[in-house]
């Protein structure tokens, strides 16, 4: 599946909205957000960073830190999220999650 991006979003607005992700406790809201096709959007999120192809921002290369930043706020995200084997299937998220088990970062790969 594509995700249709044309409407960009820069580094720290993405990592604003992982963030909200992560510390939203409502169950309906997660549920609403996976319907709605939000983990292939993150899975794309992540993918990009991990190319350190953020896209949206005024560089065109991010800084590392910053890139580090949004994989774990993404990865915070993902792990609230309500996802079941036909939303994993539906994307490779669980491939780009387990791509980062090799990342420089400790942190990124702890999580």
């Amino acid at each position: 599946m594509q995700v249709d991006n044309s409407k960009k979003i820069d580094l720290a607005s993405r990592v604003l909205l992982a963030d909200v992700i992560a510390a939203t406790d409502k169950f309906d809201c997660l549920n609403t957000f996976v319907q709605f096709w939000g983990v292939p959007v993150l899975d794309e999120w992540l993918q990009k960073a991990h190319k350190g192809k953020t896209g949206g921002g005024n560089s065109p290369k991010e800084s590392d830190k910053a890139i580090e930043e949004l994989m774990l706020a993404l990865l915070g995200a993902l792990d609230k999220l309500p996802v079941n084997l036909h939303d994993l299937q539906t994307c490779n998220i669980g491939k780009s999650v387990n791509y980062l088990c090799s990342h420089k970062n400790l942190e990124i790969k702890k999580s």
